[in-house]
């Protein structure tokens, strides 16, 4: 099949079954394999040992010899107004889940999606295709090759952001032994705009478009598995999974950003500005009901827990004394530790 038509094709059939954005470069050197480099060798990485996979900075024809090209794929998960974020519900007193954990977990719903679109592909148009689908599971530069691919560019948060979807989008890659027609980057659009840098509690964006996760609030209450740096509890205030507030800020995604209607993402409305007191119970008591099919389980339950009695914390509210309390003699040395934190920040 001509290269041409193969595109096309593909693009067709991703697009009408509920993908926003489709892009395509070749397996090529890029420039973000140095970048990487430098990022990992000033430990802007944290503890997150498994970026340093050397196949990371590898041409993805290193991988495999036989694939050609990238299929980039974007996919709308905004679930919620814009006006529902992380600084209206600290406002109410509530607790704020990142927008992409408040759905079913991505990584297997995407990998499922996009097998069954490359097996119609390949019965019905390109029989000796083969491919390997890349879903944030492997020593891949996804949000690089979605770059090279054309859809969108590099915010100064670090984040993908396109001119129609914002940024709240997965982002996802399919390699292949074909060529095709290729896509090219689009321009940068940030202009002077410095608001996600601004907006920052903890002054994790270091640099234009680099971040320390050692100061991220994502990295800190999600990745991180010990206690809270005592320098970032306030800071942390009532996030108590991810962090939303750089990309809640952004302009793009004030103004573009899109609710997702044509794709199920199972929407847990218990996740939504939930009640600080009501999320903790339902954490001690549901916790292996809760977790199933969660981007959630990946903090753990105790650092589930750990991150909610921060945010009781916060709110200053003298409520949720009692609750923190009881931690005070948790057999988990993290929780306790957090539980004193937590007391202290009530009194402070």
């Amino acid at each position: 099949m001509k290269t041409n038509i193969l595109s096309k094709n593909i693009k067709n059939i991703f697009l009408s079954n509920g993908f926003d954005m489709v892009g395509f470069t070749n397996a090529k050197d890029i420039p973000d394999f140095n970048f990487l480099k430098s990022w990992i060798s000033n430990n802007n990485h944290a503890e997150m040992k498994y970026l340093e996979d050397e196949r990371r900075q590898q041409n993805i024809k290193k991988l495999n010899l036989n694939f050609q090209s990238v299929i980039s794929c974007a996919i709308n998960y905004n679930t919620i107004d814009k006006n529902i974020n992380s600084k209206s519900s600290k406002e109410n007193n509530k607790a704020w889940i990142s927008r992409y954990a408040l759905i079913d977990d991505y990584h297997k719903i995407i990998n499922k999606k996009l097998k069954s679109l490359m097996e119609i592909i390949k019965l019905d148009y390109c029989e000796d295709i083969n491919y390997k689908i890349y879903v944030d599971t492997g020593p891949l530069l996804e949000r690089a090759y979605s770059y090279q691919s054309g859809l969108g560019w590099f915010g100064k948060n670090s984040c993908l952001i396109n001119k129609d979807l914002g940024s709240w989008f997965f982002i996802s890659e399919v390699l292949i032994n074909k060529k095709l027609e290729y896509d090219q980057p689009v321009k940068d659009m940030c202009g002077s705009c410095t608001k996600c840098i601004d907006s920052c509690p903890t002054g994790a964006i270091v640099d234009n478009k680099k971040i320390d996760a050692n100061k991220c609030i994502s990295y800190l209450t999600i990745e991180n598995k010990d206690t809270i740096p005592s320098n970032f509890l306030k800071k942390i205030g009532n996030n108590i999974y991810g962090c939303d507030i750089c990309q809640e800020v952004c302009p793009w995604n004030n103004k573009k950003a899109k609710i997702k209607n044509n794709f199920n993402w199972n929407l847990r409305d218990f996740f939504v500005s939930p009640e600080l007191d009501k999320i903790l119970q339902l954490i001690e008591t549901q916790w292996d009901e809760v977790k199933i099919k969660s981007p959630i389980k990946r903090a753990k339950k105790r650092g589930f827990l750990r991150n909610i009695l921060i945010a009781m914390g916060n709110s200053k509210n003298s409520y949720y004394k009692p609750k923190v309390q009881k931690y005070l003699k948790s057999d988990d040395k993290i929780l306790a530790t957090t539980a004193k934190q937590a007391i202290l920040l009530m009194e402070s």
